[in-house]
């Protein structure tokens, strides 16, 4: 039995009538870290394996995690500066009964639950009438492939369902409390085509840096509920108790790695912008990465892929907080070298 179902009826009346509103900003109560734990151990088997074979589906397996990574530490950075009194919490396994929810992100705000999915993937984005996922590889103007994937829409349906039958059967939420859903693509060189899905497909699909805009959109609206502070902390303590350990990852799923490997493909044979400045940083940055793997006795792709190492020369982060959403770059290598990242940007660096 939960904490929060120990608590009686008249226990939480009193609690309900001592509810104040003085949150003002996020707060993380949980943060993922199965991803992070899952690669760091995939790196300590790399340095112990021997074939060259195995060493190359490490490597690859490497980068499909951390890129699924990145897209989720590029999610919680922007709800974390959202300036919205919000209850996060990332990286959930909930279980009721037979049904079974691996969630990316539960935020409680004032007037809803929302459910977040977060996907990576890279290529065009088309979503049909009916409500088909269609994915399109592009090389210039030539679609290099084509495929459909499972609706990621269908997926956190589902999702919800686990999170509010669970929740109102131990009397967390009664029958008014809203659960909003949406879908987060992190990809920045993904097009998303929604012309012709229905309103209710539309509603529910943003790009990053849209989330929070989205969340800011939805408080406008009228809610049969008001979640004041102690409410938001009964549902996330009871949220944190009813979550499972789970040490096999979504990305696990053949589905999910299989279309997180091509978009691991096909950013590798994107070609970076070749602009005087950008060979600088690339230059400058391989340079770095050869003279810390020496210092260290490693190999340079330890230090930082190619892949990280074109993201970073892309996206060419400002702050520690900034360089942590690049994939391949963990609370590991920020600690032990993310400062000197930064200084090397800032120098060779130029954003226009």
């Amino acid at each position: 039995m939960t904490g929060f179902a120990k608590k009686s009826f008249l226990e939480r009346v009193k609690l309900a009538l001592k509810d104040k509103e003085e949150l003002k900003v996020p707060v993380l109560i949980k943060e993922g870290r199965t991803a992070q734990k899952t690669i760091d151990k995939m790196q300590i088997d790399l340095e112990k394996e021997k074939s060259s074979e195995a060493q190359k589906d490490l490597v690859n397996k490497i980068k499909i995690f951390e890129l699924g990574l990145s897209g989720e530490k590029s999610v919680q950075f922007e709800l974390m500066n959202a300036f919205i009194p919000i209850h996060v919490l990332h990286d959930l396994y909930l279980e009721h009964g037979e049904w079974k929810a691996q969630i990316d992100f539960i935020v409680i705000t004032r007037k809803f639950i929302l459910v977040v999915e977060v996907k990576n993937y890279y290529g065009n984005i088309h979503v049909t009438e009916q409500g088909d996922f269609i994915r399109n590889v592009m090389k210039g103007e030539k679609v290099v492939f084509q495929e459909g994937f499972y609706s990621p829409i269908r997926q956190i349906e589902r999702q919800t369902e686990v999170l509010r039958t669970l929740l109102k059967e131990h009397g967390v939420i009664g029958d008014k409390t809203p659960i909003k859903q949406v879908v987060v693509f992190t990809n920045n060189k993904t097009i998303l085509d929604l012309k012709k899905a229905k309103e209710n497909i539309q509603d529910r699909i943003v790009r990053v840096d849209g989330l929070v805009g989205y969340i800011s959109k939805e408080l406008k609206k009228p809610s049969p509920v008001q979640i004041l502070d102690n409410r938001m902390s009964d549902i996330s303590n009871f949220l944190m108790e009813s979550h499972i350990e789970n040490e096999i990852e979504k990305t696990e799923d053949t589905v999910e790695m299989k279309l997180l490997g091509e978009t691991v493909e096909a950013m590798e044979t994107t070609l970076v912008e070749n602009s005087p400045t950008v060979s600088g940083l690339e230059e400058a940055l391989r340079k770095f990465r050869k003279n810390k793997a020496t210092a260290l006795g490693m190999k340079a792709f330890h230090i930082f892929s190619n892949q990280t190492l074109d993201e970073i020369v892309s996206k060419q982060p400002t702050t520690l907080i900034e360089l942590s959403t690049i994939r391949g770059i963990g609370d590991k290598k920020i600690e032990e070298f993310g400062s000197e990242i930064i200084e090397v940007i800032q120098r060779h660096g130029s954003k226009d």
